[in-house]
């Protein structure tokens, strides 16, 4: 195929690799040349890496996913698979980056207790220079694939997803969307709304920070006002940058939309609902979504997991200890991914899991 690349691109001498959306590739020069040969075997083996320690696999599949072509992440276990397989479904927004180490801890977790688990990494390369649009219908898309994925490649009988945040209430709404029996949910956003107005808040956080310099010249002040106000872009001009994704004001008003509590309408299979707090108490957000998934005829459990959180779930976890930076969300992680892992084998009642 023919590998169309941006201007800058096509300008520089530099080798890219063309995606036909099969899964293979070939290596190219973007200045006409002819495509070189490569080792498909020894591709195939880069794939994939086996920790005997843990007993599990990982690997990337060959298929892609979605309208995008996301990368299909697997992991498993060495043994025998069980028949129930999971989908990790990342959240949409800037957030998705802080929150992909959560993502692989649990689905390294649950490989370790005999599940399948593909986990999903949107290809975010930009193309000709745009940016990375949030976009709901594309990530449902990847979903829908990736069930696909477990179903037909994997071979596994049934499917559930989890996810959290708004890769949450994403998963919920796929939930819903494609049938499917098992979900888990960690810090799910009810309301679209809620979603928006949290990633403006940390949006217009991150440029006061990164962007108004006291000492620096007038233009200072005068971009970070430019670029601090996604509301009156979207207004203005149909479309905003936060955090260095797009947003169209069309997608505004459908994420704007969401309310898990109303979409929710027919899922009466098994969820698990994942509470984080320095508390230890169950948000009234998330008691509401409880009872209603209940009044559907679900089994559900909640469970919060109490933690300090020294940054708000899905912000940047690191804090400056003198010369180093210290992990603040690392044994978090760890107890989300313990206490979903218990629950998907059953041994789980409704309890909060304390800070260590």
């Amino acid at each position: 195929m023919t590998f169309a690349s941006s201007a800058f691109i096509a300008s520089q001498d530099v080798r890219r690799a063309a995606y036909d959306g099969t899964g293979r590739q070939a290596i190219t020069r973007n200045q006409g040349s002819e495509p070189i040969t490569i080792d498909a075997e020894q591709l195939s083996r880069l794939r994939r890496y086996e920790a005997p320690e843990s007993e599990i696999y990982e690997e990337f599949l060959e298929r892609r996913v979605g309208r995008g072509g996301a990368f299909a992440l697997l992991a498993g276990p060495l043994g025998a698979p069980r028949d129930e397989g999971w989908i990790v479904c990342p959240s949409i927004g800037p957030e998705h980056g802080n929150l992909r180490r959560l993502e692989a801890i649990v689905a390294r977790t649950l490989a370790k207790a005999g599940y399948p688990v593909l986990r999903l990494r949107p290809d975010v390369d930009p193309v000709d220079g745009l940016r990375v649009e949030i976009d709901l219908a594309a990530r449902l898309h990847e979903v829908e694939d990736a069930v696909r994925t477990m179903t037909d490649d994997v071979g596994a009988r049934s499917v559930g997803v989890l996810g959290s945040f708004f890769g949450a209430t994403a998963a919920a709404l796929a939930c819903e969307q494609l049938a499917l029996r098992e979900m888990v949910l960690i810090e799910p956003v009810a309301r679209g709304k809620a979603y928006l107005k949290e990633i403006m808040r940390r949006h217009a956080v991150a440029e006061l920070v990164g962007t108004v310099d006291e000492h620096g010249p007038d233009g200072a002040a005068a971009q970070q006002q430019e670029t601090a106000a996604p509301r009156e872009q979207l207004a203005a001009e149909g479309h905003a940058a936060l955090q260095g994704m797009g947003l169209s004001r069309a997608e505004a008003e459908r994420i704007a939309a969401v309310d898990l509590v109303g979409d929710l309408r027919s899922f009466d299979g098994r969820s698990l609902l994942v509470g984080i707090s320095p508390s230890g108490a169950l948000s009234p957000s998330l008691a509401r979504l409880r009872d209603h998934l209940a009044s559907l005829g679900g089994q559900v459990a909640t469970t919060v997991v109490e933690d300090p959180l020294f940054a708000p779930f899905g912000e940047y976890y690191f804090r400056n200890a003198g010369p180093v930076r210290v992990d603040t969300r690392l044994g978090l992680d760890e107890r989300v991914a313990s206490t979903i892992a218990a629950w998907a084998i059953g041994r789980t009642a409704d309890a909060p899991v304390a800070a260590t």
